[in-house]
């Protein structure tokens, strides 16, 4: 066990940045500036209103907002209540978010104007919210109250591999321990950091790395409603974050736009932190030129608030693998066959974690909350392998492992050989069925632009790489490859590609 201290909620990382830095910037967005005090003035108000509109400690509110300060204002009101945030992506149609609202029950939703059709009828009271105008709450001002490490602060929603959204209910506790951590692995100057918020704020990823954790340091926070190449680069250039948590497509996307106006510069980024996808080693260096600071993989999921593991931000970072597990939290390889047993280093199981970031379960779903555990250990679901230093390395979902001629192909290690070669810029691979009940593995690629294809000389690269059982039989060439707003990628709609193609020849 570490020495760190576990005794403060979300509400007090907010309470300490106002007492500490109140005239500190703590939002930039669309050119003008929110101070820690003005931040906390307006959440107090917002606080009030919402309790004059009958909200109390344990009621759940909705929020369907981009990245924005009237978001992170409302988020804290809410949570200065008592009460429950609970995050939707305001992407979603209404077929997408009326199961979600039948589910939490939240009888006040704070949404997008733009988006406001979406939400109609799935709330008592809808509050619109323009983005260029403040929040319109405002009522008799609510001062910091005191919260329980155990009292719930968040709702999020996950299908993970079964496709049924299921509530993830995080704690206080859970993310304030997971920004506590988090804290401990990088030299943070309270007061002197600014993280860049280009990951949205209703995914746990975006939420925890770039706006709790920033709050805990009393950082500025770099708003950014789209991840758009453009204004990813002009934040780098202007704002100089020192902090950006991201995924490989934003640093990659970024980097190529940066190559179309060469006076940008993005130096000043000294920690880059990139999840929810594989980091191929090839954007590493390249990033790390450019900003003078480091570009590092850790990996994680809702259930864990979200972060698991992180490579050393400094000495002993291992290109490759997720890193190594955070202060106080444990993981170990569980044998598919008996997960009781852990595997040796070196042989590949499923990720099982413990630790004061993971959750204690689903909203209203006693039976997934048991499926998602082994006793006290979260069930991740992927499979990794723990190296003999100590690093982890993901090889893929369970669920996703190709079983070819008897033999199981872990399909992270395919992309990773594809990805080796000069003319391959994405790479994805999946099963396809055949009638005997195995697969083959296929490939879906983006070239890098400029590049020519050949099926042959590609698989040829393989072969140097891999055993030939698991070579790719077929490849399709995209493209783009389907992903999420997050930029992580959707397998299930890989997998149809390929075997619809696949089918048509």
């Amino acid at each position: 066990m570490s020495d760190l201290e576990y005794d403060a909620t979300l509400t007090d990382f907010l309470a300490t940045a106002v007492a500490n830095f109140p005239h500190r910037p703590a939002t930039f967005f669309a050119g003008e500036t929110l101070s820690y005090a003005e931040l906390d003035t307006r959440i107090a108000a917002a606080a009030g209103a919402l309790r004059e509109m009958g909200i109390r400690p344990g009621d759940r509110v909705a929020l369907v907002l981009p990245n924005s300060p009237q978001h992170l204002i409302a988020f804290f009101a809410v949570l200065r209540l008592g009460a429950v945030v609970v995050e939707h992506n305001p992407q979603y149609t209404a077929h997408e978010l009326a199961p979600l609202f039948a589910h939490h029950g939240a009888r006040i939703v704070l949404v997008w104007d733009q988006v406001a059709a979406a939400v109609d009828g799935l709330a008592s009271t809808v509050i619109p919210v323009s983005l260029e105008a403040p929040l319109p709450l405002s009522g008799a001002p609510v001062p910091h109250r005191e919260a329980a490490l155990a009292d719930a602060a968040l709702i999020l929603y996950t299908s993970g591999t079964t496709g049924q959204p299921k509530g993830v209910l995080l704690t206080h506790g859970n993310l304030a321990a997971n920004c506590i951590q988090l804290e401990a692995q990088a030299d943070l100057r309270p007061g002197h950091e600014r993280f860049l918020a280009t990951l949205p704020m209703f995914h746990s990823y975006g939420l925890t790395m770039s706006v709790l954790l920033a709050v805990r340091c009393a950082a500025e926070i770099i708003l950014l409603p789209s991840p758009r190449p453009a204004a990813v680069v002009s934040a780098l250039a202007q704002r100089r974050p020192t902090w950006m948590p991201g995924v490989p497509t934003i640093y990659e996307r970024a980097m190529n736009e940066q190559a179309a106006e060469p006076t940008a510069d993005l130096g000043g980024v000294r920690y880059a932190i990139s999840g929810a996808a594989s980091l191929p080693a090839r954007i590493i260096e390249p990033w790390q030129d450019r900003t003078g600071g480091m570009l590092v993989e850790g990996y994680g999921l809702t259930e864990a608030s979200p972060v698991l593991t992180i490579n050393p931000l400094g000495e002993g970072r291992r290109v490759g693998t997720i890193g190594k597990p955070l202060a106080d939290t444990e993981l170990r390889i569980g044998d598919p066959a008996d997960l009781d047993r852990s595997q040796p280093d070196g042989t590949p199981g499923e990720i099982l974690a413990r630790g004061p970031q993971v959750f204690g379960g689903y909203l209203d779903n006693p039976a997934a909350t048991r499926e998602a555990f082994h006793g006290d250990w979260l069930r991740t679901g992927d499979m990794g392998v723990r190296e003999a230093d100590g690093h982890f390395r993901l090889v893929g979902r369970i669920k996703e492992v190709i079983i070819t001629g008897g033999l199981n192909v872990f399909p992270s290690e395919v992309e990773h050989a594809l990805l080796s070669h000069p003319a391959i810029s994405q790479a994805a691979v999946a099963g396809i069925p055949r009638a005997d009940g195995s697969e083959d593995v296929a490939a879906c690629l983006v070239l890098h632009p400029g590049a020519t294809f050949d099926a042959e000389a590609l698989r040829e690269h393989c072969r140097g790489l891999l055993a030939r059982y698991k070579v790719p039989r077929h490849f399709v060439v995209q493209e783009e490859l389907p992903t999420d707003q997050l930029g992580k990628l959707r397998r299930r709609q890989v997998q149809d590609i390929l075997v619809a193609a696949v089918s048509s020849h």
